[in-house]
């Protein structure tokens, strides 16, 4: 475990290349407005800077259909922080300041402090105003002054902070749909690829880490993309197609059960049919709940209708 000693240094050095007094020994909140006497700086601490989008044109991965207020970035502690950013904030908290409470239970939930710097979460107007004061609620603890009451404060100071970007992020998702679409298509032709090649028999199986640098994203965001998508993580979802493909096989060729579960990457036959049974009725129960609620919804408005429809790539 580390001493706070170590923390206090890191906290400072921040402080101190933008010439700012420190608070807290493990918490800073940085006006990046004056210019910093370092370009880059390794820390123990997490990290999310608010930056306005001047100074972030043509950077973070925005595209056309982003919001462009503002970009919220997102560091682990061990990064490197880029401090070279014209104006914004820059929030910094050591991993002790929320240790024992409800935020550091749940910190990895929050997978985007493991995102890409260009996959950035971009700001409208109204986001812009919550997050500031999300950041002026924590400046105003750390203007208080530091005692038994600090750490559970500012730790729930930073939580809901933390709870709003995985909102907004959220909402990035539902606005980059379409590009979201395509990227689950090259997922597909990825998988499928892979599947028909043969090369599950004899290598591992794919995984969000091997599939994420072929779309140039990281694992994390993928993963998420892909939940909010189609409700399923990548590992599920490569799961699924196994056993489409798996269907679609065992109707179209005359392979065996046991050539079929080899060529797929199964260990034995016998967990083949396992997680073969398990999928299907996992999806005729939903099909059958499909169709009932659809006497209220209609086919085209339920709500799961897109998640039940996940086509294979075809032989080429």
């Amino acid at each position: 475990m580390r001493h706070i000693c170590d923390t206090t240094n890191y906290v400072c050095e921040c402080n101190r290349a933008f010439d700012k007094e420190t608070r807290h020994p493990q918490v800073s909140l940085i006006d990046m407005s004056g210019k910093s006497s370092c370009r880059n700086m390794a820390t123990d601490c997490y990290a999310v800077k608010v930056v306005s989008d001047g100074c972030t044109a043509g950077k973070c991965g925005q595209h056309y259909y982003d919001f462009s207020e503002a970009t919220m970035t997102f560091a682990t502690p061990a990064s490197e922080i880029d401090l070279r950013q014209c104006g914004g904030r820059m929030l910094i908290f050591h991993p002790d300041i929320i240790r024992c409470t409800p935020l550091g239970m749940r910190i990895k939930d929050f997978s985007f402090f493991k995102y890409h710097t260009d996959e950035a979460l971009h700001l409208s107007c109204c986001e812009l105003k919550v997050i500031g004061r999300c950041l002026d609620g924590i400046d105003c603890e750390l203007k208080w002054g530091v005692d038994e009451y600090s750490k559970a404060i500012i730790s729930n100071c930073i939580e809901l902070l933390l709870n709003y970007c995985q909102r907004f992020y959220t909402r990035q998702f539902i606005t980059r749909h379409e590009a979201n679409t395509a990227a689950i298509k090259t997922v597909d032709g990825i998988i499928d690829g892979f599947l028909r090649s043969g090369k599950a028999a004899t290598q591992s199986m794919l995984t969000a880490c091997r599939i994420a640098p072929e779309l140039k994203m990281s694992a994390e965001y993928l993963n998420d993309m892909m939940k909010h998508e189609t409700g399923k993580s990548v590992s599920e979802y490569i799961q699924l197609r196994r056993i489409l493909m798996a269907k679609e096989l065992l109707l179209s060729t005359d392979m065996t059960a046991g050539d079929i579960s080899s060529m797929l990457g199964f260990c034995a036959e016998s967990c083949f049919n396992t997680v073969f049974k398990k999928i299907t009725a996992a999806r005729l129960m939903n099909t059958a709940t499909a169709d009932d609620d659809s006497k209220h919804w209609g086919p085209q408005c339920h709500p799961n209708a897109q998640r039940t429809n996940i086509p294979i790539t075809p032989n080429h």
